[in-house]
């Protein structure tokens, strides 16, 4: 009866997890939602595709930037642990940072030839401290989440998505240009940051009054070696993969192609970002719980994965009504990013579904596993994109192939991730007593 009791317990407290950060962001993408039409109206295609191109070049850099220490700040043992990794990978992020600029600095126009960015000119200056921005808000949302304060990051979610749009507004009014986007896109974390380190002040422990020696921090950095080694590049070829269609449509067909599927893309990742700010971190909070504690995994990893897998069916059929309603709400020069959406869909619910399965390889070891796969995911992508350009087809032919390919790669790296569960789950199992 109380085994029973505990699980009802941590059910509930799970669900209240979720409930508190899906509804406030929730309400931070509707208004990003809201804010669209207007949006649409002051920028043109090519500036989203600028735009596109720098967000891409975040995502694919922000792994880098501290080695993805930050992770490893949920999995700690204790609150002292926690802390110095904290700020070592805030050190960390600062080192790179500043190497990227040099980088930047010194390489100049080859730099911008290598990453495909030639059109955002003298703007790529500003990735170092954009990457920087990021590691600070990684920082406190991990530290935020391991305290459990998930309503604040619901609330925090809303005021940041406010404040950057408007800014988005008042600046296109004043220079409807790629440089008002960037610029806001740079500084938008540290507004998320700051929130969440003033909202947990009070729930922090004291900072130790101790520094840690040379040899305690080796040993503290090779004991969460496998984020760096494993995770980091994973995340990195992910990013890559997702971005893959950004930088290769406005390589091979015009910024205004990358711009109308930017668009897309954000607004079909609407109930990504909302479920998984809110059952990524959550679940992954949960899972390392139930790891420390000898419980099995495979239950909540099926129970969550099933419950995303369901609204597959009303995001791929709302979607085929995307042209008329991109063309209502953004303007007639949008309509072909809702052609665009009809296919991307299938992409978009595959990778809502396997937010648990992403949450739940660090727990059990298998971030080797996504590292290979997502190898092999960024080379599918790449030539889903190319083959149809090779074939002078159209970009909606590039996107369709790119999003079916997609969807049926991240299908199969849920049947794996699901069977390594149940094998870690297996391994735990303790023998009956004699």
């Amino acid at each position: 009866m109380h085994l029973t009791m505990l699980k009802c317990t941590s059910s509930s407290g799970l669900i209240r997890n979720v409930l508190a950060v899906a509804s406030g962001t929730a309400a931070a993408q509707a208004i990003v939602f809201a804010f669209s039409p207007l949006i649409t109206r002051i920028y043109s295609p090519d500036v989203f595709g600028l735009q596109g191109v720098f967000l891409s070049l975040i995502s694919i850099f922000s792994p880098i930037i501290a080695l993805r220490y930050p992770m490893a700040i949920i999995t700690a043992d204790t609150e002292t642990e926690a802390f110095h990794l904290s700020r070592l990978s805030l050190l960390i992020a600062l080192g790179m940072a500043s190497m990227f600029w040099l980088i930047i600095l010194v390489g100049g126009q080859t730099v911008l030839k290598l990453l495909g960015a030639e059109g955002l000119g003298a703007l790529i200056l500003l990735l170092p401290l954009a990457l920087l921005c990021v590691a600070l808000q990684d920082v406190n949302d991990y530290h935020t989440a391991r305290l459990g304060a998930f309503r604040l990051v619901g609330i925090v979610e809303v005021v940041q998505a406010f404040m950057l749009n408007l800014s988005r507004v008042l600046g296109g009014l004043l220079a409807p240009v790629a440089a008002t986007l960037v610029v806001v896109t740079t500084i938008g974390p540290t507004l998320k940051s700051t929130l969440l380190r003033i909202g947990t002040r009070a729930r922090r422990c004291p900072a130790p009054s101790c520094v840690m020696s040379r040899p305690e921090t080796i040993a503290l950095l090779k004991k969460h070696r496998d984020f760096p080694i494993y995770r980091m590049p994973t995340d990195v070829m992910n990013a890559l993969s997702q971005s893959v269609p950004v930088l290769l449509l406005a390589a091979l067909f015009s910024p205004a192609t990358a711009g109308l599927y930017a668009l897309t893309r954000s607004v079909l990742n609407l109930p990504s970002n909302v479920l998984g700010a809110a059952v990524g971190n959550v679940l992954y909070v949960r899972f390392a719980e139930l790891s420390r504690q000898d419980q099995p995994l495979t239950p909540l990893l099926l129970r969550s994965t099933g419950a995303l897998l369901a609204l597959a069916p009303p995001i791929v059929g709302l979607a085929w009504f995307a042209p008329q309603v991109f063309s209502f709400v953004f303007g007639e020069e949008w309509r072909e990013a809702g052609h665009y959406a009809r296919w991307m869909a299938l992409w978009i619910a595959a990778m809502l579904a396997n937010i648990p399965a992403v949450r739940i390889s660090p727990v059990i070891g298998s971030q080797r596993f996504l590292l290979l796969f997502n190898l092999l995911l960024l080379a599918a992508r790449i030539a889903s994109i190319a083959l149809p350009w090779l074939h002078s087809a159209e970009p909606l032919s590039a996107i369709a192939s790119f999003s079916v390919v997609s969807a049926i790669m991240i299908a199969v790296s849920m049947v794996l991730i699901l069977n390594f569960t149940y094998a870690f789950d297996h391994s735990r199992e303790r023998p009956p007593s004699a």
